[in-house]
């Protein structure tokens, strides 16, 4: 290794602390929720006439890395729609959890039961790319209606499937040492 030219030896050494990634596990377009569900008229204050809008919070999402050769995946969250009834804007939540078990053989690279104990001491959970297919079903009193209880209530009956994109990064924290010297030239 070639000598470093800093002033003080110490000065040239730079300690960090960085995750790295061991193995991954990516699903495209998970669904995560499909239901069917009545709104009462008395709730938003007459029937449904248009969905105009679709977001999700996510409540908490965590993971229990799991013995035998498996990760649990486990997110609650709220699907936020925004309606319309009579020309008014209504707000309509429906909360859900979503669990998921994961194989190590599933992940890229598949890990082995040893690997996983050794290798693993984090994970991360990504979710991004939310897409919906939603309808409206009509009237829920309509007993050909998916909505249709045995005592019928005056609503709309909405169909609503919720799709995700998940990735989960397993890995552990390592040190890393990188030995160099910043060029007093050249500006950040």
């Amino acid at each position: 290794m070639a000598q470093l030219k800093c002033e003080f030896p110490e000065g040239c050494r730079l300690d960090l602390f960085a995750k790295v990634i061991k193995a991954k596990f990516i699903e495209k377009q998970a669904k995560i929720l499909d239901t069917v569900f009545c709104v009462p008229d008395e709730q938003v204050g007459g029937k449904v006439s248009c969905v105009e809008d679709i977001k999700v919070k996510v409540i908490q999402k965590f993971e229990d890395l799991l013995c035998f050769g498996k990760v649990k995946i486990v997110v609650d969250y709220e699907v936020i729609l925004f309606v319309i009834v009579e020309g008014e804007y209504q707000i309509i939540t429906v909360s859900d959890r979503f669990e998921k078990t994961i194989e190590l053989d599933e992940f890229d690279p598949p890990l082995t039961n040893e690997e996983f104990r050794s290798e693993i001491d984090q994970s991360e959970i990504i979710l991004k790319n939310f897409t919906f297919d939603f309808e409206i079903k009509g009237n829920c009193e309509d007993a050909s209606n998916p909505c249709h209880l045995t005592t019928p209530i005056h609503g709309t009956c909405i169909g609503l499937r919720v799709f995700v994109d998940i990735i989960d990064k397993l890995g552990k924290m390592h040190d890393v040492i990188v030995f160099g010297e910043l060029d007093p030239e050249v500006e950040f």
